[in-house]
């Protein structure tokens, strides 16, 4: 498996992709079939893209509260002393 540049940009990065990785990943260690070092390098990078989910996922989390927000707030001026 090819090793992934951490510098990968972020317009580069997909949510998609990395979930697809990392279930390869995964996938791959529990083969049981590579090298002690190379299972930890592995799993970091692993931890690292989930990482990086979590954090795209709270990101998005907070977007669309925000949205719906916008939703259930009266715009300026409507509402008030009606």
């Amino acid at each position: 498996m090819a090793k992934r540049t951490q510098a990968q940009s972020t317009e580069d990065w997909n949510y998609e992709r990395a979930i697809a990785q990392i279930e390869a990943t995964v996938a791959e260690l529990e083969q049981g079939e590579l090298p002690l070092a190379n299972i930890f390098e592995q799993f970091e990078q692993a931890v690292t893209e989930l990482r990086r989910c979590e954090t795209f996922l709270t990101e998005k989390q907070q977007q669309a509260t925000l949205l719906i927000e916008t939703l259930t707030v009266p715009p300026a001026g409507e509402g008030v002393g009606e």
